[in-house]
């Protein structure tokens, strides 16, 4: 059987502060091949407001506006084949369907077709509840690409891929609106519809802790992990719940049972290792050292922080090579070009600081283009005086 790949219809792992979560526009789902005994209780929240009842959902129910728009468009045509090719062409974001990708939302099959909208979940959840009703066979598809990173509200994310196999008897399309670059050499799986809802619940309770919802998020991961246990990004990101309430213990052994699912698991080790020299364990974290480093120097965000570090005591050259570095691994973020901008003019090195502004000013929202229109020094000045009062966490 062929395989075409339909690039450009939409396709997302989470972390918090200096914590990782696991999300997506896609939350990939982490590895359980040695399906090992995990222990799952898990501890109560602290001090939180009541938690809230996570109710049951189906992810792929159709609605009669969805069943309506099969009859219309895709089921008059008794070939399967032709039917693939209508649904692909029709959810295309110049097609009849139209899908605006949204990293933000993670929606079911009926509120994915209704707003047109969503993350890769979202879409994945739409796309294979029309083809399995229109005869097709469809299933999620995950992408192991290489982490990708971005920030959201002072939250580092893991960006990972999911997207759909829909197949007739001739042909197998891979559909993905992500515009995510995917290479013949990137390794795919094909994943349950059990696995997909769980990662429905995690990524709701990853976006949910990106906004300091602890209530929520412990109740959507805990869900998650009921469904699932054996899964690797639930339970990190339930140890940055833990972590941001002050239950350190909880929070490591969150982490723990994270890595004895998945001993490679770097987040969980990272995250493990932050909670170690909170503790003062710093036997520990001695052992966990050295791989977390190398782990964090693939963080373009990491190799920023470290940059500061070097700006603070005037090093430099070493602050500009380390921003270099950390641009390589990433140059569509204006958060890296401003702190560029900001050592490049501390340095003494005004044209090329006024070109790194300029980047700044082509990437920055929308939101923020009247605040980074100001001159350059006024923007310096008033990012030292923030970070005189910024208490550190």
């Amino acid at each position: 059987m062929k395989t075409r790949l339909l690039q450009g219809i939409p396709v997302i792992r989470l972390l918090p502060g200096r914590a990782v979560v696991l999300l997506a526009g896609v939350l990939i789902l982490g590895a359980c091949a040695s399906n090992p005994s995990v222990d799952t209780s898990i501890p109560p929240l602290h001090g939180a407001a009541p938690v809230e009842q996570v109710a049951d959902v189906d992810l792929l129910a159709t609605t009669a506006e969805m069943e309506a728009f099969l009859e219309r468009y895709i089921l008059p045509y008794e070939d399967a084949q032709t039917r693939l090719n209508m649904l692909t062409l029709a959810i295309t974001s110049s097609g009849v369907l139209g899908f605006d990708y949204d990293d933000t939302r993670t929606l079911t099959a009926a509120e994915a077709f209704k707003t047109r909208s969503g993350n890769c979940i979202s879409f994945a959840n739409m796309m294979i509840a029309l083809a399995r009703n229109a005869g097709l066979d469809a299933s999620y598809q995950e992408v192991l690409i290489q982490p990708v990173w971005t920030s959201r509200e002072d939250t580092l994310l893991i960006t990972k891929h999911i997207n759909v196999v829909v197949s007739s008897p001739r042909y197998s399309y891979v559909v993905d609106v992500s515009g995510v670059r995917i290479s013949e050499y990137d390794r795919r799986r094909i994943i349950a519809d059990l696995d997909a809802k769980t990662l429905y619940y995690s990524n709701i309770g990853a976006e949910a802790l990106i906004g300091n919802e602890l209530p929520t998020a412990w109740a959507y991961l805990s869900r998650a992990i009921d469904m699932e246990s054996r899964l690797t990004d639930p339970w990190v990101n339930l140890g940055v719940v833990y972590a941001r309430n002050d239950q350190l213990d909880a929070a490591e052994l969150a982490y723990r049972t994270a890595l004895k699912i998945d001993p490679s698991s770097a987040s969980a080790m990272s995250n493990l290792y932050e909670v170690y020299l909170v503790q003062e364990d710093m036997i520990a974290a001695a052992e966990l050292e050295n791989k977390v480093e190398r782990y964090r120097k693939k963080n373009p965000y990491y190799l920023m922080m470290l940059s500061e570090e070097s700006l603070q005591m005037g090093r430099y050259e070493e602050s500009i090579r380390l921003l270099e570095r950390a641009l390589k691994k990433k140059d569509d973020d204006y958060i890296l070009h401003f702190a560029m901008a900001k050592t490049q003019y501390l340095s003494g090195e005004t044209l090329a600081a006024q070109n790194s502004l300029h980047r700044v000013r082509e990437l920055a929202p929308e939101k923020l283009l009247a605040y980074y229109s100001r001159p350059l020094h006024e923007l310096v000045m008033e990012e030292q005086e923030k970070a005189k009062t910024e208490i550190p966490q």
